[in-house]
């Protein structure tokens, strides 16, 4: 295989999940500016190499096979205010542009401090938490595409719908995007973001390596409701655990593989399935070589 002249070879992705696990990627480059970024995508296009975008590395579950090509971790972090906007470079964390939006008085985007993951992957995915997401705020989206072309889509451009948008399954890329909020009062704002938190550390399992919600919620119910009413709770394959404290969480309590949180996830799409006849469409995203 061709590789690029920079970046690690062989980069194992445990080192850069939420759940510690995956193979390694041919080729890891960190950008750092819009510059790397649109560098590092022109060089993988000459190269002829597919392209993987790794922000936090939540809502992902890598294969213990790896993956081909290149893995680009966008930690191209920036954000700037105009009146109630907030325009933020896919990279920047969520946390930091809920903290952004906070310390300028504009409330409505305090919900971002408890979502792990970028903006970039927030767009893609429709990322959300306590009632609010990312089309409910997201104003317009500057996407890139591997020939390098840039073009902007308005949100409803973006063709929005419960934790998915139009650019999954593609190879665009979110280079920026812009938020609204509305005009608040700075301390209601801190104080919201400490609420949230704090709910988030009490029913959420952050202290186990986690990947976010394993699965969507169905309509008019609850993932984890279900899981645990199938009695999965704290169910096992390997070094994969159904969480005990949230059953929509599959945390890795030691050595676990890709294939143990796989194969765990079927587990729980198949009781479901059988003992209240819902299927379980997973939020995490399957990423490498299965």
């Amino acid at each position: 295989m061709k590789l690029l002249p920079f970046g690690v070879r062989d980069e194992p992705m445990s080192r850069h999940t939420s759940l510690h696990i995956g193979g390694p990627a041919d080729l890891f480059v960190r950008v750092t500016t819009e510059r790397d970024l649109v560098g590092a995508i022109a060089v993988a296009r000459e190269h002829e190499l597919p392209v993987l975008m790794l922000g936090g590395g939540t809502n992902m579950l890598v294969s213990d096979l790896g993956v081909r090509g290149v893995v680009l971790q966008n930690d191209w972090s920036e954000t700037s205010v105009d009146g109630t906007t907030i325009a933020a470079a896919s990279g920047t964390p969520l946390a930091s542009v809920a903290a952004v939006a906070a310390r300028s008085g504009i409330v409505g985007l305090e919900w971002m401090a408890t979502v792990p993951g970028t903006v970039g992957g927030a767009v893609h995915g429709n990322a959300g938490a306590f009632g609010s997401e990312t089309k409910d705020v997201l104003i317009d989206a500057v996407l890139m595409d591997l020939n390098g072309d840039t073009w902007t889509d308005m949100n409803a451009d973006l063709e929005f719908a419960y934790r998915t948008s139009k650019l999954q399954k593609t190879p665009i890329i979110v280079v920026r995007a812009t938020f609204r909020g509305a005009p608040g009062d700075r301390a209601s704002a801190v104080k919201r973001i400490k609420e949230i938190a704090n709910e988030r550390i009490a029913k959420q399992p952050l202290a186990q390596p986690n990947t976010g919600s394993i699965f969507r919620n169905p309509p008019g119910d609850h993932a984890g409701r279900l899981i645990e009413a199938a009695g999965l709770k704290g169910a096992t394959i390997g070094g994969a655990m159904v969480s005990t404290k949230h059953a929509n969480f599959i945390v890795n309590v030691g050595d676990a593989s890709a294939m143990d949180v796989k194969n765990l996830m079927e587990r729980c799409q198949r009781d479901v399935r059988e003992r209240f006849d819902i299927d379980l469409v997973p939020e995490v995203e399957l990423v490498g070589e299965w």
